[in-house]
């Protein structure tokens, strides 16, 4: 049977991971932006406009990813409290 020591340390490392996903998403972003500036000198209208709804695509993960990390947060206080009552 699992401990509430158990589910808070899978839940922080549940949020661990989010916070590396963030990083990542974050760099990703980055690419994107580059390579839109790149494409965009080179008058390639087109592939700007694919690259630009990719970066808004990664934008809207890092939101959702965010929320998911607020939620983690909120579950691992639930488990110190529960740990504590």
């Amino acid at each position: 049977m699992a401990s509430l020591d158990d589910l808070i340390a899978a839940i922080t490392a549940n949020k661990d991971a989010t916070d590396e996903l963030s990083a990542r998403i974050e760099n990703t972003k980055q690419q994107a932006e580059e390579l839109l500036g790149a494409v965009t000198a080179l008058g390639a209208e087109g592939v700007a406009n694919a690259v630009m709804s990719v970066k808004d695509r990664l934008e809207q993960s890092a939101s959702q990813n965010h929320a998911t990390a607020l939620q983690l947060e909120e579950a691992v206080n639930a488990a110190v409290a529960a740990k504590q009552a």
